[in-house]
């Protein structure tokens, strides 16, 4: 039986809120990129980040998280907001995000480089798959290229057409279905799928043949069961085995 391993990169393989935390405060209130990290601020940054599960949601974020809104209100208020869409400035927003992302990149590639951190869970997986050859597919709402220099830089040699980005899952409804057409198309009978966002992993619930991990080393929502990186990496490497 063909199986196959669905990973998300943020908060999964990689802790990257410090560059989002950066790039979100300087299109929302102008402070520089290279400015110190404001330790209040990056924290409740980081404490509801589980809200967001794509770009386009950081536009109603930001205008909560780089304000004076009450903490006890942000829930209800980002709820409201996402439920009265302007996809116009959605769109600007992304294309404003990825635009400074890029040039963050191609300009101050030693800064950038710094911003984000491999978890163990990366090591981990990087040495089964190295191991036993195993089938892996990145599915990220980051850009493709962030995601492939990220690999090239820790030696992790997963083939770049495994890896989907924006792009191509915006053409789906969810990671789910993206999901459940890959296997489809490639015929894989069975999978399991980590991702640190509850949203991503409740879309695969009406696929019977795609199993869930979420990863509580990530950005999760408070109370949510899930796993440790160890329980994770037990549960995919007997997920192989059977």
């Amino acid at each position: 039986m063909e199986k196959i391993l669905f990973l998300d990169f943020d908060g999964v393989l990689f802790d990257t809120i410090k560059e989002v935390y950066l790039v979100n405060r300087y299109i929302q209130t102008g402070i520089n990129l290279f400015e110190p990290v404001e330790e209040k601020s990056y924290a409740l940054f980081s404490k509801y980040k589980y809200l967001v599960y794509n770009i386009w949601m950081f536009y109603y974020y930001n205008l909560l998280l780089f304000s004076n809104t009450k903490e006890e209100d942000i829930v209800a208020q980002y709820k409201k907001l996402i439920s009265n869409r302007d996809i116009k400035k959605e769109e600007e927003f992304c294309k404003n995000f990825l635009q400074i992302r890029a040039d963050l990149i191609k300009n101050h590639y030693d800064f950038w480089q710094k911003l984000e951190t491999p978890y163990q869970f990366f090591y981990d997986i990087k040495e089964f798959y190295n191991k036993e050859k195993i089938n892996i597919v990145v599915a990220s709402k980051k850009n493709k290229s962030s995601i492939l220099k990220r690999f090239s830089e820790y030696n992790f040699n997963l083939d770049e057409n495994k890896v989907f980005a924006r792009d191509e899952l915006d053409k789906f409804s969810s990671k789910g279905e993206f999901f459940e057409n890959y296997m489809k198309e490639n015929n894989y009978q069975k999978a399991l799928f980590v991702d640190d966002n509850i949203n991503n992993i409740n879309s695969c619930k009406n696929y019977k043949n795609i199993d869930t991990i979420l990863a509580l080393w990530g950005n999760c929502e408070p109370n949510n069961k899930g796993f440790s990186e160890k329980e994770a990496i037990e549960k995919i490497q007997n997920f192989f085995k059977n």
